[in-house]
């Protein structure tokens, strides 16, 4: 005779532990971003100074103490009334004093250091810095986003058509990487902003994404050439899947390990390189850059020294940013180096 089993209640519906899986998508990104930050701290801090710089581009607006491009004066206070009024009539006395001596008016407030008017002082025309700096955060990211995703996109497309086709199609596309790359990059830099009335963000956007083609290709020709020989495409090729699906539908999701990790390093070389235009006098004149400010600073020297510091650390964090947080991707997302350092890792 047959006996029937009773569960119970209490068991039924007792917590059980699911998997990652099972578990909302808001609530596995939190689990699996809190176990990134406990397994890679530097890659955590990395993320943390991403973070600032994405709230400052989006929110400069609204974290400024001042508009970037206001002048700040003061009252002069070398004025002397007894020599401005034997300047109005003696014109030698002018060639004998400094002008802010017999010249009544405000001056203005250049290469001033912090206070509690301006945090981090102001810069050789007087303005803010703190606002500049805050302002420059949207162009460094507005180049450095921009040219990663014009670099990554052409890169990807050009790397997997030639590396999957092979033959002819590869042999071109490989001369030509390499007929790109025997020019310094700075030369094709400086082409670019040659041909147009006035270098600007955009210009410079365009230029550094399509300089940094020719190493994306490079970088996916290879993960391609080595994917294409797995047995999921032989079965694919098999079952009849056309090219196109075989390539966005098999390889490409299996290489998009290494295409994320370059993608995120190469935003901090970006916004590097679009800093070194600016220095050298290639960036746009109109928005605030960082390395135009670095360039002011640099001509200051020693009477201002904090100007150029305090820019060029937003500069350093900046790249350092993205690139822990490149180097603690390639851990996590490569097969090869999981497990490798333990929380002391990248």
């Amino acid at each position: 005779m047959a006996t029937q089993q009773t569960v119970d209640p209490k068991l039924a519906q007792s917590d059980i532990p699911r998997s990652l899986s099972d578990r909302p998508f808001a609530m596995r990104a939190l689990i699996q971003s809190q176990r990134f930050m406990l397994n890679k701290p530097l890659g955590g801090f990395g993320v943390f100074l991403i973070f600032l710089v994405v709230f400052g581009a989006l929110f400069a607006d609204l974290i400024q103490r001042y508009d970037p491009e206001t002048l700040f004066s003061q009252g002069n206070p070398k004025f002397d009334p007894e020599i401005a009024a034997r300047a109005e009539t003696d014109p030698n006395v002018k060639l004998q004093y400094p002008s802010e001596i017999w010249q009544k008016g405000d001056q203005p407030l250049r290469a001033e250091g912090p206070s509690s008017g301006h945090w981090l002082g102001t810069d050789t025309l007087g303005r803010d810095l703190y606002s500049r700096i805050v302002h420059g955060t949207r162009t460094a990211m507005t180049v450095g986003l921009g040219a990663a995703i014009i670099a990554v996109l052409a890169g990807v497309l050009i790397g997997l058509a030639t590396a999957f086709f092979g033959g002819l199609v590869d042999f071109i596309g490989q001369r030509f990487v390499d007929t790109f790359q025997a020019f310094p990059p700075l030369i094709i830099l400086l082409l670019f902003n040659q041909v147009v009335a006035e270098p600007n963000v955009w210009v410079n956007t365009i230029s550094l994404g399509i300089v940094g083609i020719a190493n994306i290709v490079r970088i996916v020709r290879s993960s391609v050439l080595a994917a294409r020989e797995e047995v999921y495409v032989l079965a694919a090729n098999t079952i009849g899947a056309s090219d196109a699906r075989i390539m966005l539908r098999h390889i490409l999701p299996n290489i998009m390990a290494p295409i994320i990790v370059i993608f995120t390093s190469s935003i901090g070389l970006y916004i590097l390189a679009e800093a070194t235009l600016a220095f050298l006098g290639l960036g746009d004149p109109v928005r605030p850059s960082w390395g135009k400010m670095v360039e002011e600073g640099r001509r200051l020297g020693p009477a201002a020294p904090l100007m150029a510091l305090f820019v060029g650390g937003a500069l350093a964090l900046a790249v350092l940013g993205f690139n822990l947080a490149g180097d603690a991707l390639r851990d996590v997302l490569d097969p090869r180096l999981r497990g490798r350092g333990g929380r002391t890792g990248f």
